[in-house]
């Protein structure tokens, strides 16, 4: 493999390892653009399902059988007692540096899995390293590539991404997974750090679920009142900035203040604790909480036209 291996060929030989739910959208999808893919995966059901199906596919022990250009890692990382898990990770990293020390030539391994910040470049690259014998960034490329995948509709929204987010370790490895992502040249590619990608994805996840949340929190509050939470959440979602521009309060980086937003958190709250429905609106308390400590360090570190500054952007 020379060097610009990724950027001249648009029919790159990638290994998808683990193939679930993203591992297998990721995979087809590659392949649908000319890429030849093969899938691996623990599961012998899985193997065949995707055999059947016209996809190479390969065991785990296998996999240093053949010289592939790029490692995609897409094994579970599920929450165990509270705390992720990340034994497979390492486990599919390890097996990858195995695989990539049988062979010549400069591979990229990309890690799909979602993972706390910092997993790519310590857990990742030290698996690796460890296994292959050589060094991340001269003797393979390393990257994170999160997923923003829904389990309904996959497949559909990996061919069709709305951004394709890359963490990399250095400039080739980013070059290397552009070239890969080549066959999309319509998508926005933002390019960042490894942990920088790996926060990416959290805080997309961590956003969809807060959402999700705070509008259960309030169709219990419409349902006490009996009020239509279809009507009032539809027309909501016209008229709060929040629901209709991506950027909203995520540019200024300051509490929220004004003459609106303050009054009307802690007034609600409030009025919710007159109607004996306070207790359920644990996410309002959160917010106004946490508003009250984001202000309060803003003053500490600032001055206080600084701070009135940030909250009228």
């Amino acid at each position: 493999m020379g060097t610009n291996v990724f950027a001249e060929r648009a029919d790159l030989t990638i290994v998808i390892v683990g193939s679930g739910v993203v591992g297998t959208a990721t995979g087809r999808g590659l392949d649908a653009k000319g890429h030849r893919v093969v899938f691996c995966d623990v599961s012998a059901s899985r193997r065949a399902e995707l055999r059947a199906t016209g996809h190479e596919t390969i065991e785990p022990e296998d996999l240093g059988a053949q010289d592939f250009d790029a490692y995609l890692i897409s094994v579970p990382s599920p929450s165990v007692d509270g705390v992720v898990d990340t034994s497979f990770v390492e486990a599919a990293s390890a097996a990858v540096g195995r695989a990539i020390g049988q062979h010549a030539g400069w591979p990229l391994v990309v890690v799909r899995s979602t993972v706390p910040p910092g997993t790519t470049e310590s857990l990742v690259r030290g698996a690796v390293e460890r296994e292959s014998g050589r060094r991340a960034g001269d003797g393979f490329g390393l990257c994170m590539n999160p997923e923003f995948l829904r389990e309904i509709s996959a497949s559909e929204d990996f061919i069709a991404p709305r951004v394709i987010v890359i963490g990399a370790l250095d400039r080739r490895s980013d070059r290397a997974l552009r070239g890969l992502y080549a066959p999309w040249p319509d998508v926005p590619v933002v390019s960042m750090s490894l942990r920088s990608a790996e926060m990416t994805k959290y805080t997309s996840n961590l956003f969809n679920a807060t959402k999700i949340s705070f509008f259960n929190e309030m169709e219990q509050v419409c349902v006490a009142l009996e009020i239509d939470p279809r009507v009032v959440f539809a027309t909501a979602a016209c008229g709060a900035e929040g629901l209709w521009n991506p950027e909203y309060g995520t540019r200024a980086l300051a509490p929220f203040g004004g003459a609106c937003l303050p009054k009307d958190t802690t007034g609600f709250l409030g009025f919710a604790r007159d109607q004996g429905l306070a207790e359920d609106m644990l996410m309002l308390q959160a917010t106004i909480e946490t508003n009250a400590r984001v202000a309060q360090t803003a003053v500490e570190l600032g001055s206080a036209d600084d701070l009135q500054r940030l909250q009228a952007l």
